[in-house]
C-alpha cells in the first residue's frame, strides 16, 4: 500500500500521512492518544472527498472535553462550541456557508435569511435556540427580525412571534420546575407559567399597567386545582355586581369550584362570601335527595326546607336543585331568585348572561359543569336548562328543572324546545303540542318537527299493509319467491310479536302518570294470546344448510327477549312501532287483513313484490341515515315516500324511525323465505 491510500480510500494530498481512514464516518482522522491508547489531546477529521478540514476538537481520557469547531468545505466555520465531560455545554453556534456544504444550520425548518443558529446547552440538554441573520439580528420563524428589546427585558428573553411577546425561561434545578415569564412587546409583564413534571402547575396573568389580574393552579390534566385569586383594580372592570369587590379568592378541586369563595374590597376586607361546598361526582349527584323522584310527592314547603338544610350543610349544588323543584310547584319565581342570590356568586347581568350563553353553546356540557357555572354566577335559566339536558337520571326530575328555567325566563323559546323534547321522551304528547304552538312564531320549522315526532312515535295502530301501495317489481325481475314457513311457525311468531308488544304496552303504562286514558298505547293483543304471553328467550342454535360444497353448519344466536328497562316512552314507542309493522306484514303474508291467528296460509299474489319492497326500502332508509342517501343514489336505488315524507329529505332524527321499522319488516320477510330459518330474531338475519 502506498502513502496515497489507506484501507482502500484515496488519500487527498492535503491529508497528513499519519491520518487514518475511518470507513464508518468516511473521513481521515488524526487523533492524539495517551499511554493507554485512548484519544487524548487534539483530534482532527478530514473529508475523504477533497481533504478539507471537517472538524477539530479536544479529548481527555477518550471523552470529548474542551472547545471544538467544524468547517464547511470552503474553509468557512460551520460550528463552534465546547464539550464538557463528553456533553455539549454552553453556547454552540452553527454558521451558514457561501458555497455548497453538507453541513446545514438545521435539517429542517430554517427561517428565510437565517445565517446562524445559536444554541445554549446545559449538560447536553438544549435550553435555548435562536436564529440570526447575517447582520447578527435575531429572527423569527418567518425570517422577520425581532423588534427592539424594550428596557427591563433581559438579553435572555426570546421573542415569541406567535403571541408577539417576549419570553424568559428560568429553571429551578432543585425542584425541577420551569418558569416561563412573558412580557408584552413593550416590556410590560404579561403572564407567568410554572411547569412541573412536564405539565402546567401555576399561571399568573397580568392586566393593564403590568398589574396581576389572575393567579391559578392546575392539576396534571390542565384543570383548575388549588388556590385561585383574581384582582380587579379597576372597579369598572370588576365582574361583580357589588362594585366594592376588588379581589376574589377561592379554591378548585380538579376543575370544580369548592369551599369558600370570598370577594374582598380594596383594603382586603371581606365584602361577600359564598360557601360552595365539596365537589360532587356524577354518582353522588344522581343519588342526592334533591334529585330523588319521590320529591314529587312532597309539598312545596317541605322541599324548600330540604333546600335550606342542604345549603346550611355546605351542599350548595344540591340545594339549588331542590330550590328549583320547590319553586316550580307554586310558580315562586321571586323566591327562587332570592334563594339563588344567597347561594351563588352574583356577577353583573352582562357577565351572568355571557357565562350562561357560553354554557348553552358548550356541546359536551355536563350536569356537574352546569352546576359549577350556576354557583359561579352564570344566568340561572341557562344553567338549569343545561343541567336538565345533561342530567343522567330521571327525566321527570329533568323536566322540573326545565320548568324552573322557564319560570325564571318564560320567554326563552329555546328552553321550550328542551322541555318539548323531554315531554316527548315522557309520552306527554299534549305538552309537546302545546310547546310546538308556543315556539311556532319564532321557530316554525322546529314546531312542525315536534308535531311530526308526535305523529310518528305515537301513531294509530291500524292494519298498516292495508294502506300501503306495494311497489311494483323492477322490469327485469324474473324470479319469484314464496312464503316457505309452515302454518304452525307463522302462528308462533304472531304470538311472539304480540307478547313483545304486550311487554312494551305494560312498560309504557308504568311510565305514564295517573290513570287518564291514553289513545296511542300499543294495542291489547290478548285475542291472539288465548293461553297468555309466550316465553321470550335467548338461545343458541345450529343452522344446517345444503350448499354446492356439501352440508354446512352455522352457529348462531336467537334473541327474542325484550328488556324495556328504564327506556324513555319515546324509545318504547319506537320499538313498538317497528314490532307492530312486522306483526302486520306477517299476518298480511298469511293472507289476513287484520292481526289474528290464521287457520291456513292464503298465498298473496304480490308477496314477491312485498319482499322486494321491504329489502329495497330497508337499504334505502338505513343509507339515508348513514350517508344521507349517497350510496343509494350512486347505485340507482329509488327513493320512496314514508308517512308523507320523501326519504331523501328526511331528517336523521326521523330517518332512524323509518330505518327501525323497515329493518324489522325486512328481518320478518327473510325469515319467511326459508323453512330452515328459526326466527326473525336470529343473529345471521339481523346482521346481514
Amino acid at each position: 500500500m502506498d502513502s496515497t491510500t489507506h484501507n482502500g480510500a484515496e488519500r487527498p494530498p492535503s491529508v497528513p500521512p499519519a491520518a487514518r481512514y475511518n470507513p464508518e464516518h468516511g473521513t481521515f482522522e488524526l487523533v492524539e492518544t495517551d499511554a493507554d491508547g485512548r484519544p487524548s489531546g487534539e483530534c482532527r477529521a478530514y473529508r475523504a472527498s477533497d481533504g478539507s478540514l471537517l472538524s477539530r476538537c479536544r479529548t481527555a481520557g477518550g471523552v470529548k472535553d474542551g472547545p471544538f469547531a467544524m468547517f464547511h468545505p470552503n474553509g468557512q466555520p460551520a460550528q463552534r462550541g465546547r464539550y464538557r465531560d463528553g456533553q455539549l455545554d454552553g453556547e454552540v453556534v452553527v454558521y451558514g456557508s457561501d458555497a455548497p456544504s453538507e453541513l446545514k444550520l438545521r435539517p429542517c425548518c430554517v427561517p428565510p435569511g437565517a445565517w446562524e443558529l445559536r444554541t445554549q446547552y446545559r449538560a447536553g440538554r438544549i435550553v435555548r435556540q435562536v436564529f440570526h441573520d447575517r447582520a447578527g439580528y435575531p429572527v423569527s420563524a418567518d425570517g422577520s427580525r425581532w423588534p427592539d428589546r424594550p428596557a427591563g427585558v433581559t438579553e435572555e428573553a426570546d421573542y415569541d412571534q406567535g403571541s408577539q411577546r417576549w419570553l424568559v425561561r428560568e429553571e429551578d434545578e432543585a425542584s425541577a420546575a420551569l418558569l416561563h415569564r412573558y412580557f408584552t412587546r413593550e416590556g410590560e409583564p404579561s403572564q407567568e407559567i410554572e411547569i412541573r413534571a412536564g405539565a402546567r402547575y401555576r399561571e399568573l396573568r397580568y392586566g393593564a399597567l403590568g398589574r396581576p389580574s389572575e393567579e391559578r393552579h392546575l392539576d396534571p390534566e390542565g384543570r383548575l386545582h388549588g388556590p385561585s385569586v383574581r384582582w380587579f383594580p379597576d372597579p369598572d372592570a370588576s365582574p361583580y355586581l357589588d362594585p366594592r369587590v376588588r379581589e376574589e379568592r377561592g379554591q378548585y378541586a380538579h376543575g370544580h369550584p369548592v369551599g369558600a369563595f370570598t370577594g374582598l374590597d380594596a383594603g382586603g376586607a371581606p365584602v361577600v362570601r359564598r360557601e360552595l361546598g365539596a365537589a360532587l361526582d356524577e354518582a353522588s349527584l344522581v343519588a342526592s335527595p334533591a334529585l330523588a323522584e319521590d320529591l314529587a310527592a312532597w309539598d312545596a314547603e317541605r322541599v324548600w326546607a330540604l333546600a335550606r338544610e342542604l345549603l346550611q350543610g355546605g351542599r350548595a349544588r344540591e340545594a339549588c336543585c331542590a330550590a328549583a323543584r320547590a319553586a316550580v310547584r307554586g310558580g315562586e319565581r321571586e323566591r327562587l331568585a332570592e334563594f339563588l342570590h344567597a347561594a351563588t356568586l352574583r356577577p353583573r347581568p352582562e357577565v351572568a348572561e355571557r357565562r350562561g350563553r357560553a354554557l348553552l353553546e358548550t356541546p359536551d356540557a355536563t350536569a356537574l359543569g352546569a352546576l359549577d357555572e350556576l354557583l359561579l354566577g352564570a344566568e340561572p335559566s341557562a344553567a338549569y336548562r343545561t343541567l336538565a339536558a345533561a342530567l343522567p337520571c330521571s327525566r321527570r326530575v329533568a323536566l322540573s328543572l326545565v320548568e324552573a328555567a322557564l319560570l325564571l325566563e318564560p320567554e326563552r323559546r329555546s328552553t321550550c324546545i328542551t322541555r318539548a323534547l323531554l315531554r316527548l321522551q315522557l309520552g306527554d304528547t299534549r305538552g309537546v303540542l302545546e310547546d310546538a304552538d308556543r315556539i311556532e312564531p319564532e321557530a316554525a320549522a322546529m314546531a312542525e318537527h315536534l308535531r311530526t315526532f308526535v305523529r310518528l312515535l305515537f301513531p294509530e295502530f291500524a292494519f298498516w299493509p292495508a294502506r300501503q301501495v306495494i311497489d311494483p317489481l323492477p322490469a327485469d325481475a324474473s324470479a319469484t319467491v314464496e312464503l316457505d314457513q309452515p302454518l304452525e311457525q307463522v302462528r308462533q311468531k304472531i304470538q311472539l310479536y304480540a307478547t313483545r308488544l304486550l311487554r312494551l304496552r305494560e312498560a309504557v303504562q308504568r311510565s305514564l302518570p295517573g290513570t287518564e286514558p291514553c289513545p296511542w298505547l300499543p294495542p291489547d293483543l290478548s285475542h291472539v294470546l288465548p293461553d297468555g304471553p309466550v316465553e321470550l328467550a335467548r338461545t343458541a342454535a345450529t343452522l344446517t344448510e345444503e350448499t354446492e360444497d356439501g352440508v354446512e353448519t352455522v352457529e348462531l344466536t336467537v334473541d327474542e327477549t325484550l328488556d324495556p328497562g328504564a327506556l324513555p316512552v319515546s324509545l318504547l314507542m319506537r320499538r313498538a312501532r317497528a314490532d307492530w309493522a312486522a306483526l302486520c306484514w306477517l299476518c298480511w303474508s298469511a293472507g289476513l287483513d287484520r292481526v289474528a291467528l290464521p287457520e291456513r296460509i292464503a298465498p298473496r299474489p304480490d308477496f314477491t313484490a312485498a319482499v322486494n319492497m321491504s329489502l329495497t326500502r330497508c337499504f334505502r332508509a338505513r343509507d339515508q341515515l348513514q350517508t344521507g342517501g349517497l350510496v343509494s343514489r350512486a347505485r340507482g336505488v329509488p327513493g320512496f315516500v314514508w308517512e308523507g315524507h320523501a326519504i331523501d329529505r328526511l331528517d336523521p332524527t326521523l330517518a332512524v324511525i323509518a330505518a327501525d321499522e323497515y329493518f324489522e319488516v325486512r328481518c320478518l320477510f327473510v325469515w319467511l323465505l326459508f323453512p330452515e330459518n328459526i326466527s326473525p330474531f336470529q343473529s345471521d338475519i339481523r346482521a346481514a
